[in-house]
């Protein structure tokens, strides 16, 4: 039962009055308490429960039994007053039979009974005493927690709104993605702001900032590094151009082929623009069409494109590994100071090769390299020197280096022929065509990529197809297997440049190069 306040208050005080008149006061302070128990050091304190009192031997002795039974009574009252915690109602039991007292003892803390649990019950013995436990010591856990150790991770809910812009795309179309199509006649009206508007291009990027439905802020940039900003005050439009509006962060990924260079690669968050810039660059060494085994393994650092915490794009291949068969291809990127960029070894050897693999962007190889190969037309044996490629009539055909044309017209068996001759001693023939690039002249210079003609099957030729042959220091080598020379090489002062901006790549590739071969994944969210 719990007593009321004022109750529980004039019975403490009863209790006290009775107790004074038999207390003996110690002729001991508490600085003699504290030097004999070195309380400075450690304190704690025993509360006992006695069903008699003790002899005159004990520590508790008579004479200083009422000031401890006075101090445990007072003690109990405080706690009562403060807790109002419920009291038996049988405490004039508790004032006859039993007393409090509270030894100081150091080193254990050692309970008989709580202070506020004073009840009528029958003495204990004191070997009935139990030790409560000590406080339990708090561990460390054995596994570390898994944390979040690169960029603020991005909230679902942005209050942008992004559109990348299509070749297809105007600004009405750009307006109606970004969801503000209403505010696109009031911009076109300011003529700087719609001037601007105008230079959209494929590939920009465009953001809308939404407060409360409506268009707080207009954000694009063509190169990710300039932007142009419109603000909204009071209903009137204002734009300016700044800088680092958009921010650029390292990210990186490696993954193992099982279903495709592509869809693998999806899947380890890498942009289908990042995959098609490590085709590129490993072209040279890698014929994708057929080369590509499951259990190849892919490692890339590129660029991502962040604005305001957001995630809106992907820029460059920084650099990347690409294991091929159990070969292994490194690339890492480098701008010259004039600007220009290009892949190149770790040892500073371009990537880029004075030629192209394959005459054709995507083409099937009907017929090998052969020294002794029986002729289909002429049943008879005759070296087959070059390589062909069955693709449909009119598939256009691109010159594999840069050179002059030394031959454009028609050559025996070969039929409508291109013969470019390159430096070095290089040249290659490009034979069945079924037309010429117009334009073209012999004597013409043309470079790497460039259309010098159509697949055709002009000549001693069963079908549609490209016979392509490639000739070093006037021997036909095969096209496919031939070690290729590197287009470019860098000066000593670039190599040096090269070197030291290199490093920190290089060691990127090496650390991922160990997960991937461990098949750890590698989240390409952790920014750098």
């Amino acid at each position: 039962m719990r007593l009321p306040f004022e109750t529980l208050l004039n019975r403490i005080i009863v209790l006290s009055s009775q107790i004074q008149e038999n207390i003996t006061y110690s002729v001991n302070n508490w600085a003699d308490v504290i030097g004999k128990f070195n309380l400075q050091n450690q304190m704690e304190i025993v509360i006992r429960k006695e069903g008699t009192l003790p002899n005159k031997n004990s520590d508790n002795s008579p004479k200083n039994k009422p000031l401890w039974l006075a101090r445990s009574i007072a003690i109990s009252g405080l706690v009562i007053l403060v807790g109002n915690l419920p009291v038996q109602s049988h405490s004039n039991d508790i004032q006859s039979n039993f007393a409090q007292s509270f030894e100081i003892i150091p080193g254990k803390i050692q309970i008989d009974t709580p202070l506020v649990a004073l009840q009528t019950s029958k003495p204990e013995s004191t070997t009935n005493k139990k030790l409560s436990p000590l406080p339990e010591e708090l561990t460390l856990p054995v596994k570390a927690l898994k944390t979040f150790a690169g960029h603020t991770v991005n909230g679902s809910h942005s209050k942008w709104t992004t559109h990348k812009v299509k070749s297809y795309d105007n600004l009405t179309n750009i307006f109606h993605k970004l969801g503000h199509r209403e505010i696109l006649k009031p911009l076109m009206k300011d003529e700087t702001i719609s001037a601007e508007l105008e230079k959209l291009k494929n590939g920009s990027i465009v953001r809308a900032s939404n407060y409360e439905g409506k268009l707080s802020e207009l954000v694009f940039t063509h190169d990710n590094i300039n932007s142009y900003v419109i603000t909204q005050n009071n209903g009137e439009f204002s734009g300016n151009w700044n800088k680092n509006v958009f921010e650029i962060r390292q990210a990186r990924a490696s993954y193992t082929i099982e279903n495709g260079l592509f869809y693998d690669g999806r899947k380890a968050g890498v942009a289908n623009k990042v995959i098609k810039q490590l085709v590129k660059v490993f072209d040279w060494d890698i014929d994708f069409s057929r080369d590509v085994r499951v259990g190849d393994t892919v490692t890339t650092v590129f660029e991502d494109i962040y604005h305001d915490g957001d995630k809106v794009g992907t820029q460059h291949l920084l650099a990347a590994e690409f294991t091929n068969k159990g070969r292994e291809l490194r690339a890492i990127r480098y701008t010259n100071k004039d600007g220009s960029s290009g892949y190149f070894t770790p040892q500073g050897r371009e990537m880029k090769k004075a030629f192209l693999r394959t005459p054709l962007i995507r083409a099937r190889v009907s017929s090998h390299f052969n020294p002794g190969r029986f002729h289909p037309k002429l049943h008879k044996i005759r070296a087959h020197k070059g390589t062909d490629f069955a693709a449909k009539t009119g598939t256009p055909i691109m010159a594999t280096g840069n050179g002059t044309i030394k031959h454009l017209g028609r050559k025996g068996g070969y039929g409508r022929t291109v013969i470019l001759k390159h430096r070095d001693g290089y040249t290659t023939t490009y034979a069945h065509m079924s037309r010429y690039k117009k334009g073209l002249k012999q004597g013409h210079k043309v470079f790497q990529g460039d259309i010098i003609g159509y697949v055709g099957s002009s000549g001693l030729a069963t079908g549609p197809h490209l016979h392509y042959e490639f000739h070093q220091n006037n021997k036909a080598v095969n096209p496919m297997t031939v070690s290729l020379p590197n287009s470019m090489s860098l000066t000593k002062t670039e190599l040096r440049d090269f070197r030291s901006k290199a490093i920190n790549l290089v060691l990127q590739l090496n650390v991922l190069h160990r997960f991937v071969k461990a098949d750890i994944e590698i989240d390409s969210v952790i920014g750098g």
